[in-house]
């Protein structure tokens, strides 16, 4: 099916929505849309279904699906972020909101452009910001397809964002140094234990941020060095988090939002996933496993043409 069809179908109400608690059911249900819980779907079955994670155990069922399931999977694993049904209907109506066809063309533009450039790309602003990456010959791209293929896993943002990760090691895709001044942030986390262990360091990080007017981070050597906010170095914000399991600090992926219509209806108080694909770029910190992840979001940065 193509990500078009998919999208259309959602918006007529034409794709079961898989939940994992009754106040979704009922909330969606109301919506009018076919929505079945978690434990009573049949995943043998050869369909496009939309599901929604709020709870870490199905989660975890879910993961475990992913080489056997018939179905495919487009997923928003709100659980990760904030599960809350304040925050899922935040998503799910953003989601509802934007502009597919304008949403893929910006996509299929950047990854054009990033693997059309050499080996070197420059980012930049009127408020400051400058990003220089050097690109490796082979980049780890999330996805680029306008199609979605049987019996595979989708996360929702996928389809609204050109993303290059540095997966297989540190600078495996891209090397990033500069300054980044961004608007706001998103933090997740794929265990429940990652999630609880820092739970207080990342409320505190995420208060300052949603709280400020001014704040960017200075990377070198593909490292944030610093973080400073409203004028004061605030790095031991991200020092206060549990890092050293895997990264520490280095940038593990950059991502560029293709979704314009998010422009006037962000809420950067909201930890959604939606909000990293708002039209501009993020820098993310963190693979989400062992150590959270943290991405960095500005609305104003581009990529400057040669």
């Amino acid at each position: 099916m193509d990500i078009r069809d998919f999208y259309r179908s959602l918006i007529q109400k034409q794709v079961p929505i898989i939940v994992d608690n009754s106040q979704l059911l009922t909330y969606l249900g109301d919506r009018g849309y076919e929505t079945i819980l978690f434990e009573n779907y049949d995943f043998t079955k050869n369909q496009v279904v939309f599901t929604i994670v709020s709870d870490y155990d199905c989660y975890r069922r879910l993961l475990a699906l992913s080489n056997s399931s018939i179905s495919t999977i487009v997923q928003l694993a709100a659980v990760r972020h904030d599960e809350s049904l304040e925050a899922i209907v935040y998503a799910f109506d953003r989601v509802l909101g934007c502009k597919i066809e304008e949403n893929l063309e910006r996509r299929s533009q950047i990854y054009d452009r990033i693997a059309n450039s050499s080996e070197e790309l420059y980012l930049a602003d009127e408020r400051g910001s400058e990003l220089k990456f050097w690109l490796a010959e082979t980049l780890e791209v999330v996805n680029s397809e306008n199609s979605l293929r049987a019996g595979y896993f989708y996360s929702i943002s996928e389809f609204w964002e050109t993303s290059i990760v540095n997966i297989q090691g540190n600078k495996s895709s891209f090397s990033v140094e500069g300054r980044l001044f961004f608007d706001g942030m998103i933090h997740g986390s794929t265990l429940p234990e990652t999630k609880e262990r820092n739970k207080e360091a990342l409320s505190c990080l995420f208060r300052a941020v949603t709280s400020s007017r001014k704040k960017y981070i200075d990377i070198e050597d593909n490292s944030i060095a610093r973080l400073v906010i409203d004028g004061q170095d605030k790095t031991s914000l991200l020092l206060d988090l549990d890092l050293d399991a895997e990264r520490k600090m280095s940038i593990t992926e950059i991502g560029f939002g293709c979704n314009a219509m998010l422009i006037k209806r962000v809420d950067w108080k909201v930890n959604s996933i939606i909000n990293r694909v708002i039209h501009g770029m993020h820098l993310g910190m963190g693979t989400a496993y062992k150590c959270p992840y943290v991405n960095f979001i500005s609305q104003t940065i581009k990529i400057v043409e040669d």
